[in-house]
């Protein structure tokens, strides 16, 4: 769902026909219109509980407190990476809620305006700061904006992923070299061409970028959390392993949709579900 570059774009092949999804005005359009329901491939109930698991696990003690105090601030910070109009965001927000936790460390983040502008809009009628969750507009492929914008989150704990990264995998590849502006490469990936023999230029296709990019944000043992429809959404990259296991992948049934009878012979189709940790 990104669609700016960093450093020398490389033009790419696009599907004809197929749909922007790296285009922000794309989205923009689709919401002002109500014509994206905005739950992509399920409700994304296993992203929601795998974050409020790995947070009880991480800080039981810390957490315990906040139930008994108003001024603990959670030390886990949550990064949403492109909910749109999905309800994911909130309910994880109304989950914190319940558990007495303070919501104001989740971000949601989207490179559609128009999601962001109906996020916030939603959140400015919470009466309670402690329960307003961040609406961040940004292209998660420009360092640039993700270091204007999601810097101070630094470090996430937490990253919820619900088929983000399979809208970024449409985009095109980037090409980075020395001479690029500084400002415009992350600090790993100014760290790859320095080490690359006479600093030859690389090239990142998008979900490794998006990788690259997430990492310089997290700390040692954050979850990366995504429910994709790709079975290899993460594999044969050339840098991203170095910063990224992949602790699980679990394969999900999908949804039952529509057949043409009730007598056609429709495959199991499956969603998958991914664990990557921070090294």
């Amino acid at each position: 769902m990104q669609s700016s570059s960093d450093g020398k774009s490389n033009p790419g092949k696009r599907i004809k026909g197929a749909p922007d999804y790296d285009d922000a005005g794309f989205w923009d359009a689709k919401f002002v219109t109500g014509q994206d329901i905005g739950e992509w491939l399920n409700t994304g109930e296993v992203l929601l509980d795998a974050t409020i698991s790995h947070i009880e696990q991480k800080d039981p003690l810390l957490f315990a407190q906040s139930r008994n105090s108003a001024e603990t601030r959670s030390r886990s910070r949550i990064l949403h990476l492109g909910p749109g109009i999905s309800t994911l965001g909130a309910r994880l927000c109304t989950a914190f809620v319940q558990r007495g936790w303070r919501a104001d460390g989740i971000v949601n983040v989207d490179f559609s305006a128009e999601a962001v502008r109906l996020g916030r809009q939603v959140e400015e009628e919470k009466g309670d700061p402690a329960h307003v969750m961040g609406w961040v507009q940004a292209d998660l492929c420009s360092w640039e904006q993700v270091l204007s914008t999601l810097s101070s989150l630094a470090p996430v704990d937490v990253i919820v992923d619900k088929s983000t990264s399979d809208a970024i995998a449409t985009s095109v590849p980037r090409t980075f070299d020395f001479l690029a502006d500084e400002n415009s490469m992350s600090p790993i990936i100014k760290g790859i061409i320095n080490r690359n023999k006479n600093k030859a230029p690389i090239t990142l296709l998008p979900v490794e970028l998006l990788g690259l990019h997430l990492a310089s944000l997290t700390r040692k043992g954050a979850v990366w959390l995504v429910l994709s429809y790709s079975a290899t959404r993460f594999d044969n990259f050339a840098y991203l392993h170095d910063h990224w296991n992949i602790a699980s992948r679990m394969p999900l049934k999908a949804p039952a949709g529509q057949t043409v009878s009730a007598a056609a012979m429709v495959p199991e189709v499956f969603h998958w579900f991914y664990v990557l940790e921070r090294k």
